[in-house]
């Protein structure tokens, strides 16, 4: 069994059913919609969002063939449904056993800040280690504009001088990597690319280190997602690493149209209102407060629906022992769709 086999078969164990198989897909790859988002929280699956974006629907079709074909998976009614199988899940809580999975990462919340984290680093130590050896033209390694724009100007704004640079930055990852770090540092380190040296690729590294290549790729976000939550957490201590993200990590991770949802609802404005202020339909602003709602646990629900209401949709949903809406709402009176999802939103992985 294969890492990623695994990774497909816990969360299939996980949402047990109540999903097809493409709603894995779009977690893994980081759909930013507020179904697969509120998906990854409901389903305890929020860590691996978005840890495979380069994954293809094809490749994971044959996956799940495969993991058909093995026995792993037995399909239901729908031919998009699979169940794991009792042998399917000795397999693979027998190889998280032998192989557990890396315990710093958190997709939802710090992935898109690890993606443009590591172009800014390594488009950065490419351009110090040049400059070092006064050499100004060399073939980039990120060619994003706006990656190399970023560098240029942290470059030239850099209050230690381009002299003192590599020095400091240097000391920051050495801390990084002397203090707690819970990987081997060559899976980064080895990719790094700066004067007369070309970074390895992923499967490259993965080759040397004797590691299967979704094995490596979970364990370097692990280092990544561990070098930001270390930076956050003492950004003092860490200050041109610190800037590597200042602008785009986010404590609670909101997609932007979801953001300015929140921003008007703090402001006391209805549904109805912001719906008509923006543009949108009414069901696209309650899609944002279901979102809302999962990220932040201090966020009011109650404007929403009454405490004795939410109490008998969460009791309902435990008894019937699943989050699908039509059962629930069959057997409770006057409430809405949205209702629903919100308590289930709210509830977490308590329903």
């Amino acid at each position: 069994m294969t890492f990623l086999q695994a990774v497909i078969l816990e969360c299939l164990q996980k949402i047990n059913g109540e999903r097809t198989i493409y709603s894995i897909y779009h977690l893994l790859t980081g759909k930013k919609s507020s179904q697969t988002i509120q998906d990854a929280h409901l389903f305890q699956l929020t860590h691996l969002f978005k840890t495979l974006p380069g994954l293809k629907r094809q490749q994971f079709n044959a996956y799940i063939d495969t993991l058909h074909q093995e026995s792993y998976l037995n399909e239901g009614e729908e031919s998009t449904k699979y169940f794991v199988s009792d042998q399917g899940y000795d397999a693979y809580m027998t190889f998280f056993q032998r192989c557990p999975m890396p315990e710093y990462i958190q997709g939802l919340k710090l992935q898109d800040a690890t993606i443009l984290m590591w172009k800014r680093l390594t488009l950065l130590i490419q351009a110090a280690s040049h400059l070092i050896h006064s050499i100004n033209r060399y073939y980039p390694i990120q060619r994003d504009p706006e990656i190399y724009t970023w560098v240029r100007d942290f470059l030239t704004n850099y209050r230690g001088g381009r002299s003192r640079l590599s020095k400091d930055l240097f000391k920051e990852l050495h801390t990084i990597f002397s203090t707690d770090f819970p990987e081997n540092p060559f899976l980064i380190v080895a990719r790094l690319s700066g004067w007369e040296r070309i970074g390895l690729t992923g499967k490259q590294t993965a080759e040397q280190m004797g590691l299967e290549e979704t094995e490596y790729h979970y364990r370097f976000l692990n280092g990544l997602h561990f070098i930001i939550q270390t930076v956050t957490q003492q950004r003092g201590a860490f200050p041109i690493l610190n800037s590597l993200i200042t602008d785009v990590y986010q404590k609670v991770p909101y997609t932007k149209s979801t953001f300015r949802t929140y921003e008007l609802l703090q402001q006391d404005f209805s549904i109805l209102q912001i719906a008509a202020m923006r543009g949108l339909k009414e069901s696209t602003i309650e899609d944002h407060i279901i979102e809302i709602a999962l990220s932040d646990r201090d966020f009011s629900i109650d404007s929403f629906i009454d405490q004795k209401t939410a109490a008998e949709i969460s009791d309902i949903a435990k008894r019937l022992g699943q989050r699908k809406l039509k059962p629930i709402k069959e057997q409770v009176q006057d409430i809405s769709y949205f209702q629903i999802r919100l308590v289930l939103a709210r509830a977490g992985e308590k329903v």
